[in-house]
C-alpha cells in the first residue's frame, strides 16, 4: 500500500506535536523558547516619558550657556552628575551632544557642573532636584569665582489620562561668589 506524501507529512507533523506536548508534561522545569517581553524590559524601571519632560526643561534653562558657547565650536568643558539610574547613559549621551560637552581637566579656567538627581515619583508627581553651577578660576591666583543655581523639577501627571505635563519648578536659589 502506497501513501500519499501529504498523509506521510501529516503524520511526521502530529507525531512531533504529540512528542513535544508529551515531553512538556514530563518536564519539571518550565521550557521557554523566548524570553518575554517583562524581562527585556524590566531594566527600564523609570518613566522614560518623565525624564524626556526633565530634560526639556534642563536645556531650556540652559539655554543662556548653550547661546553663550555657540560662538565656540570646540567642545566645553562639564562635570556631569547623573543619577544611576537605567537610563543614565542616555540622559549623559544626550546631555554630552547638545552640551556639546567634555570633560573637565585641571587646567580649564571655566567649567560648568550640572547634577541632576533621582526622579522620585510619588503618586501623581515627580520630582527631579537640579543643580547648576559655573565656576571661573582667577587669574595668576587659586581663587575662583562665578554663580549657580539650584531648583527642584515638578511633573504633575494627570491621573486619568495617564500622562505627565509640562515641568514646573518648586523653588529656585540662584547666586553668585565673590569676584575675582
Amino acid at each position: 500500500m502506497v501513501f500519499p506524501r501529504a498523509v506521510v507529512m501529516m503524520s511526521r507533523i502530529t507525531g512531533s506535536i504529540s512528542m513535544a506536548m508529551t515531553l512538556s508534561l514530563l518536564a519539571p522545569t518550565t521550557l521557554r523558547a523566548q524570553q518575554g517581553a517583562a524581562a527585556t524590559f524590566a531594566a527600564l524601571t523609570t518613566d522614560s516619558t518623565a525624564w524626556h519632560r526633565v530634560m526639556v526643561y534642563v536645556v531650556e534653562r540652559l539655554s543662556d550657556e548653550l547661546v553663550n558657547s555657540a560662538a565656540d565650536s570646540t567642545a566645553q568643558p562639564w562635570e556631569l552628575k547623573l543619577p544611576a539610574d537605567p537610563q543614565h547613559a542616555l540622559l549623559e549621551a544626550q546631555l554630552r551632544t547638545i552640551l556639546r560637552a567634555r570633560r573637565a581637566v585641571p587646567g580649564d579656567t571655566l567649567v560648568r557642573s550640572l547634577a541632576i538627581g533621582p526622579l522620585v515619583i510619588s503618586n501623581d508627581t515627580a520630582r527631579v532636584k537640579v543643580d547648576f553651577k559655573e565656576t571661573r578660576k582667577c587669574p595668576g591666583t587659586t581663587r575662583t569665582t562665578g554663580f549657580g543655581w539650584s531648583t527642584t523639577v515638578l511633573l504633575p501627571r494627570d491621573p486619568r489620562l495617564r500622562y505627565w505635563g509640562a515641568a514646573r519648578l518648586r523653588a529656585t536659589l540662584a547666586g553668585d561668589r565673590v569676584g575675582c
